[in-house]
């Protein structure tokens, strides 16, 4: 088991505790915002993927992205700091994903104790992701991805998809990247249902 898997592992019993009730059943896809909240689940070894760039490879430094504040990329990102991306499909119609963009907020300070900035990341657009962001009162920046081509970039597109809306949402992914623009550590969920947990998160960052 590598470290990163032993990390989360470890946690499990933690986390169980605090995650004891279910998730909605259903494929997300098909659910809307005013369901129930999903809850977030916790990530078990099993349940990980081997998808995507690899943990030392480079992410794409100039592929294009979008803020509220306009065009951005990976470049100007990383001169703010090292970063964590969480990788998601949908602050529109996906409840597993709002939920867990609504529980990361609370990561903020935590991870710029330990350098990082957190940034979440979709195929929505600015404006979805803003009025998402608003309500919310997120402490950290949306990037959007309408055309896939950065979730392509790291090799994260969910392939079951080829029609509908959901064609072109990542796996449920957490990255680590450092200053110099390095993948240091990642998990990818296989199940979009299951997220780690802030605990996990700030694991996988302490693993490095």
């Amino acid at each position: 088991m590598n470290p990163t898997a032993a990390i989360l592992s470890s946690l499990l019993a933690m986390t169980l505790s605090a995650c004891s009730s279910a998730a909605p059943e259903g494929d997300s896809e098909n659910e809307v915002a005013s369901k129930p909240k999903a809850l977030v689940a916790p990530i078990t070894e099993a349940q990980t993927i081997n998808a995507g760039l690899a943990v030392g490879e480079q992410v794409p430094m100039e592929a294009r992205l979008l803020d509220d504040q306009g065009e951005t990329t990976f470049a100007d990102i990383l001169e703010k700091g090292a970063a964590v991306v969480v990788f998601t499909r949908s602050v529109e119609w996906c409840p597993y994903c709002q939920t867990q963009l609504k529980s990361i907020n609370a990561l903020v300070p935590e991870l710029k104790e330990r350098g990082y900035n957190l940034y979440g990341l979709s195929y929505d657009s600015p404006e979805q992701q803003q009025r998402f962001a608003k309500n919310q009162m997120l402490r950290y920046e949306m990037l959007s991805d309408q055309p896939s081509a950065v979730i392509d970039a790291f090799g994260l597109r969910d392939p079951q998809y080829s029609e509908g809306r959901a064609v072109g949402v990542p796996y449920a992914s957490v990255f680590v990247i450092d200053k110099s623009g390095m993948i240091v550590a990642k998990w990818v969920s296989g199940d979009y249902k299951k997220r780690p947990t802030n605990e996990q998160i700030l694991a996988l960052v302490d693993s490095i």
